[in-house]
Parts: structure tokens; C-alpha cells; sequence
């Protein structure tokens, strides 16, 4: 297993949500604002999974009846749902962007480690946000038994309003006992795991899950149901991969859909995928510094490039990418042109934009 100490966390954790997630990879946004928000010192224990991500406070996965101790303990199919895990700690800062140390975890047996080493909460401490109406109010702390906690959730928020933060309390003996649990579960990640790197490591993760699902020709990276779509609309290949080891490219959404609902993954080449992140990023052709005429040249010399005595494999790949990069942008140009025209039409109709 990896660690990746000293790096920019969230950028790092976000390109594991990127090669895993299928579904659902807006849910690491609340995860990166916990942790903007975080101080010095916070650790966490964070997953990824192929339907959404969880981030944690550790100290919280250890006491019983909280909704992170309940939720860390939840996947116990590990494989089924895709997870990844990690513990993260927050140890500096770079500007507005925190800086930290992640560590992987064996998940089914941190998961079960936190089932032995838990204690049960005493008290519960509720921060209530001031009501709409009390302009410049402070927040308000209250605190409640846990019976009365669990029993009287709702009639608790019925007559106090919305809470903004909730802490488990437990006995100061079984606090110092859970700080030194904690140490030495550090002490663990650090054993445990090797210096790596995340792209690395990224690659490795879907080399696996590719070879695993039983497409074991590495020529395809990681695509989501969302980047074929995306794809599609870009007139850039998407291929449906089969466990038999072969590639089926697809133009139509309709094949899509039904390859999702079977299970089967989908792919798309590395030059391609860069070639989609340049236009789901906000980029445009403009953004190019060619002309229409300028990009028909250079297809033109590429193709006849093509046509050549070009024996060698990687040349021949090299200049196959630069056509297909090429089409596709003299495709979106067309596409844009005709939908000014559509807008420009619909201006004159009176329809507002």
C-alpha cells in the first residue's frame, strides 16, 4: 500500500475520484470544502467508491452511534461498491490550499479494527444556527445526554433549530485512552504503507480493475457513463469494453445506456481523453491558434503523411492521433457554426436566449 506525504490534498484525492467513481463524483466538493475548512493537526479517514466518496473525522469513526461510526463500518463488500480508502492529515497549508499526508488503508480490516476500538459517547454537544429572524446572533452550544440525544433527535431540532455542528462526547478516561489509539493507529499507517505516487498509483488502480474485469489490452483509460456522454457530443470515439478482451466503438447513447445497465465498462484512448478534458474544461477551438483553413491544411498534410511509407508503429500512431485530434476539431467548429446560425435565427424570431 501508498502513502503520499507533503502533497496538495485535495488535488490528489480528487484524481482518485476521477480514475474510480462512475457515479456521483460531485459528492468530493463537500469534501474538499471539510477540508479547506480544516486546521493544522484535523485527521480524517476518507473513501472513495464507484457511487460517491465519504470524508470523515477519525476521532468520530471511533464512538459508537455516530453517523460516522455507523458509516465507516457500512461497506463491508468492500470490492462490491469500490472502495478506496485512506487516512488523511491536515499538517500545513500552501495559500488557501491545505497541505497534508494521505495515507491507503486495507479498508475491511481498518473497518474492523474500528469495531474493536470504539467508545460510547456520554453527552452530545448541538451548535445551533441563530434563527432568520435574530440578525447578528451568535450561534448557540447546547448540551444534551446521549439518551436524550438519541431518543428526542427531532423534537431537539423542533425547538432549537438547525444545528451546524454536533460532537460526541465521551468520559476524559476514555478520551486519553482514544488519543493514544490514535497515535498508534498513525504509528500503523505509517508501517503499513510505502512512498508512492498518486499518478502512479492511479494507473496501477485501473490497470487492475481493467485486467480484473477481463480487458487486458492496457491501449484505454478510465471513462465514466458522464465523460462518454461528454464524448459523444464531441464526436470523439467511446468504446464499449467486453471481458472477452475486445473493444466495440460506439457512436450511440442508446449502446451506452444498455452497457451500463449490463455492466460493462467503457473506454476511451489516453490521446482522446485529453482531448475531452480540453473541452469539458471550458475550452473552445478558439482556443486554438489555427484557422479553419489553417486546421484543413495541416489534416490534409497529416493524411497524406499517412499515406506514406511510414513503417514504424509509433509513427504511424502519432500521426492516426493528430487526425483524429484534428477531425474532431474541425468538427466542433462546424457544430459551433451551425448553432450561431440556430441562435442568430431564433434572436430573429423574438425567442429569448
Amino acid at each position: 500500500m501508498r502513502n503520499f506525504k507533503g502533497v496538495e490534498i485535495i488535488s490528489t484525492l480528487r484524481k482518485i475520484v476521477n480514475n474510480n467513481n462512475l457515479h456521483y463524483k460531485g459528492d468530493f466538493e463537500y469534501d474538499a470544502d471539510m477540508l479547506n475548512k480544516a486546521a493544522v493537526g484535523d485527521r480524517f479517514l476518507w473513501m472513495s467508491r464507484y457511487s460517491g466518496t465519504w470524508l470523515i473525522n477519525e476521532r468520530d469513526a471511533h464512538i459508537r452511534n455516530t453517523e460516522a461510526h455507523s458509516t465507516w463500518r457500512y461497506y463491508a463488500d468492500s470490492k462490491y461498491y469500490g472502495v478506496k480508502a485512506f487516512a488523511v492529515e491536515i499538517t500545513g497549508n500552501d495559500g488557501s490550499k491545505p497541505i497534508g499526508d494521505i495515507y491507503e488503508l486495507n479498508y475491511n480490516k481498518h473497518r474492523e479494527s474500528v469495531q474493536r476500538s470504539s467508545f460510547s459517547a456520554t453527552t452530545v454537544d448541538i451548535t445551533f444556527k441563530p434563527a432568520h429572524w435574530e440578525r447578528g446572533a451568535a450561534s448557540t452550544t447546547r448540551t444534551f445526554d446521549v439518551v436524550e440525544y438519541n431518543d428526542r433527535w427531532h423534537a431537539i431540532l423542533e425547538r432549537y433549530g438547525q444545528a451546524v455542528n454536533i460532537r460526541h462526547n465521551i468520559s476524559d478516561k476514555d478520551e486519553a485512552l482514544l488519543a493514544e489509539l490514535l497515535g498508534n493507529f498513525k504509528i500503523d499507517y505509517m508501517n503499513d504503507t510505502d512512498p508512492g505516487n498518486v499518478n502512479d498509483y492511479v494507473r496501477e488502480m485501473v490497470r487492475g480493475r481493467f485486467h480484473e474485469y477481463g480487458y487486458t489490452r492496457d491501449d484505454m483509460v478510465f471513462t465514466t457513463p458522464e465523460d462518454a456522454c461528454e464524448a459523444l457530443k464531441h464526436r470523439i470515439p467511446i468504446y464499449i469494453l467486453h471481458p472477452e478482451n475486445y473493444a466495440e466503438e460506439t457512436d450511440d447513447k442508446d449502446s451506452i445506456n444498455n452497457a451500463i445497465y449490463s455492466q460493462k465498462m467503457l473506454g476511451m484512448g489516453a490521446r482522446d481523453k485529453q482531448l475531452l478534458n480540453f473541452f469539458v474544461a471550458g475550452n473552445t477551438i478558439a482556443d486554438l491558434p489555427f484557422s479553419r483553413d489553417e486546421l484543413k491544411a495541416i489534416l490534409f498534410m497529416a493524411l497524406e503523411k499517412g499515406k506514406g511509407n511510414i513503417t514504424g508503429e509509433k509513427d504511424r500512431e502519432n500521426i492516426d492521433g493528430i487526425i483524429r485530434v484534428l477531425d474532431t476539431a474541425l468538427f466542433a467548429i462546424d457544430s459551433h457554426d451551425e448553432l450561431t446560425i440556430e441562435q442568430d435565427n431564433e434572436l430573429d424570431d423574438g425567442v429569448e436566449q
